[in-house]
């Protein structure tokens, strides 16, 4: 399709005759946000499978085996075991000496060997970093995976793609608990982070998709609240499952999963789409389904589905005709424009809509505007996981108890969400998202500061506690933000591409932020500069993106260009404004 705003089909009208939030609407809806129970439970199964207990070195059998280590056991007076040493004290003829012994007997631990990956398989001391590896694989399979699946999504269909993940998904996640070392449990996470990703960015597409424009807000926090809940159901699973193996439990989070198996009977293919991609008679079938479940009139609907078809081609086609006008000789021009006078529009098909525009990610390198929103969305999506996690990482203190701890990180979501929603319909989505970012740096950077001055009194420690809480809020509610905001700056057929390259970059956030205890070690406050500093660029950014508030979904690039263009028209007009009132 050209450049004309005319030239898209306006699917809000067919939602509104369909009944825009009726039973059909609610029954997928809550398939789609059972999706978060396939995303949250593999993904954060890992704070409590791959929980370190405390540990030290495993006692000798006898002495005599210091013998391999060329200390006499007559001579030692003391064995002492360490988390990752042995000391041993020796005395020769009142000569005293002390060396360090690695646990060469293994390790011993204060649970029960098999209560977590790090316990079977003694991923401690100089092998705790094999752990670490198998989170930063996951890491890394979900930025594949929201490259790849959302892009292939857009491509083939949101449906197909979510059913492949699905499987894959449950495979992956059952063989994980029968997996015997390390290397093949890192492998298993890094499918489930790809098919995590896939699985979820689609459910969401479908789920943002099905709402009209003025539904998309309640979509989005929606969709957040089903991961905050889905996030805090793991809490109660995990304690009540903590002196069982953790093999068991990684079964018992496929519950999570076993919707999966009838999902294929119960969810749709999206209907913006299917039109988008000229898919008429699946389109026809899927409203028809609406207005069964709907108790709506389906002829109305098809009607107006076809008559919104008809002027895009209308449009299309005269758009077409205008740019051949451009280029014919002047005779060719005359008769072609009496031709249009004449008759108001060229001729259409009743049957058949123009081709639709096929995207691919490569796409994203050819056309600026797209380039221009992409660049700026990947570099905020990465400062605010960077941030998520760093702050997750800080507020650990507020507990000692690992299960309370992560329940109370989840819950301080639940507010964000609110917040999120009355917020988008009041201020909009970019100046709502430079407000939490800027509070999000700011009370990281506070907690930080407090930290590093009164951090050891009672009331350092507290108000260190409450600021980290509240950068938690901000930057989950901006995130939520990100995801209502991000696909409405998209076209149809690049909006799965879109958030997906978004998710990817932001994992590079998720695998830098374990760093940041490292550099608060060497620097208290290094880890709230580069944060806070990241959190004001963001913010700074963010006035670069157009106002998506009211608008709908936009189906072309030339749609992104005309809003560039209205923003620009805008700035000339204030600009001109200014200078009036100067002279």
């Amino acid at each position: 399709m050209g450049g004309d705003l005319k030239e898209r089909v306006e699917l809000d009208k067919v939602l509104y005759v369909t009944g825009y939030k009726g039973a059909y609407q609610i029954r997928q809806s809550i398939v789609c946000l059972l999706s978060s129970l396939s995303c949250a439970f593999p993904i954060l199964s890992i704070v409590f499978i791959g929980y370190v207990p405390k540990h030290r070195c495993a006692a000798l059998p006898n002495v005599t085996f210091l013998h391999d280590f060329d200390i006499n056991p007559d001579h030692v007076v003391d064995v002492k075991s360490g988390e990752c040493s042995l000391g041993i004290t020796t005395n020769v003829s009142g000569r005293t000496s002390y060396v360090e012994l690695p646990c060469v007997n293994g390790f011993q631990y204060d649970v029960a060997r098999d209560t977590s990956i790090v316990s079977e398989w003694d991923l401690v001391c100089d092998r705790a970093g094999l752990a670490e590896l198998s989170q930063t694989f996951l890491m890394l399979g979900q930025g594949i995976g929201a490259c790849v699946f959302t892009s292939l999504a857009d491509r083939y269909g949101r449906k197909p793609v979510n059913m492949v993940c699905q499987l894959i998904l449950v495979v992956a996640s059952f063989g994980l608990a029968f997996i015997n070392n390390i290397g093949g449990f890192t492998a298993l996470r890094f499918i489930i982070g790809a098919c995590q990703q896939g699985l979820g960015l689609t459910a969401y597409s479908i789920f943002v998709e099905l709402c009209t424009t003025k539904m998309r807000t309640l979509a989005g926090c929606t969709g957040g609240l089903g991961w905050t809940f889905s996030c805090m159901l793991l809490a109660p699973l995990a304690h009540f499952m903590q002196y069982y193996s953790w093999r068991y439990f990684q079964l018992a989070t496929l519950a999570g999963l076993i919707y999966g198996i009838v999902i294929y009977w119960i969810l749709d293919e999206s209907l913006r789409w299917l039109v988008a991609n000229n898919k008429v008679v699946r389109a026809e079938e899927t409203i028809k389904k609406i207005c069964k479940a709907n108790k709506t009139d389906f002829d109305k609907a098809r009607a107006v589905l076809h008559e919104q078809i008809l002027e895009c081609k209308q449009a299309a086609r005269k758009n077409k005709l205008q740019q051949q006008l451009e280029l014919a000789p002047i005779t060719e021009k005359n008769e072609q424009e009496n031709l249009l006078e004449k008759n108001g529009s060229p001729p259409a098909d009743e049957t058949n809509m123009a081709e639709p525009e096929k995207y691919t990610i490569l796409d994203i390198l050819k056309h600026r505007d797209i380039l221009k929103v992409t660049s700026i969305l990947g570099f905020i999506w990465a400062v605010n996981s960077l941030t998520y996690y760093g702050l997750f990482l800080t507020s650990s203190s507020m507990s000692g108890n690992r299960f309370v701890n992560y329940f109370l990180n989840a819950l301080v979501e639940l507010p964000a969400m609110f917040v999120v929603f009355f917020g988008l319909k009041r201020i909009g989505r970019r100046n709502l998202s430079v407000l939490l970012h800027a509070l999000s740096g700011s009370a990281l950077i506070i907690s930080v500061t407090l930290v590093a001055t009164v951090g050891t009194t009672s009331a350092g420690s507290i108000g260190s506690v409450i600021f980290s809480l509240v950068g938690k809020f901000a930057i989950t509610a901006s995130y939520n933000c990100l995801f209502v905001f991000t696909p409405e700056l998209f076209p149809t057929n690049m909006r799965n591409a879109g958030i997906g390259i978004s998710s990817a970059v932001s994992r590079v956030g998720g695998i830098v932020s374990p760093f940041a205890a490292t550099l608060s070690q060497i620097i208290i406050w290094g880890p709230g500069v580069v944060f806070g500093s990241c959190c004001v660029l963001a913010s700074m950014l963010f006035f670069l993106l157009p106002e998506t508030r009211g608008r709908e979904l936009p189906t072309t690039i030339a749609e992104m260009r005309e809003w560039s263009k209205q923003k620009e028209q805008v700035s000339e007009i204030c600009l001109e404004k200014k200078t009036m009132m100067i002279q």
